[in-house]
């Protein structure tokens, strides 16, 4: 089941089971997602000896 939070309060998407009865207990369990953004993302990929300063310059020593 779905819901999203508004101030302090869960919001639910859809309604509850109808086999479920008030002063029940229940489990609830919070997952929260990633910020979905209304563009397209990507991941950099940047590799870690990408960012070793002595490969950068060995390489650009290389190039001039």
């Amino acid at each position: 089941m779905k819901g999203y939070i508004k101030g302090k309060t869960i919001i639910l998407n859809e309604p509850l089971p109808a086999d479920i009865n008030e002063g029940e207990e229940v489990e609830v369990i919070i997952i929260a997602s990633q910020k979905k953004y209304n563009f397209p993302t990507f991941k950099f990929g940047i590799k870690d000896e990408s960012l070793n300063r002595e490969i950068i310059y060995e390489r650009a020593q290389d190039i001039f």
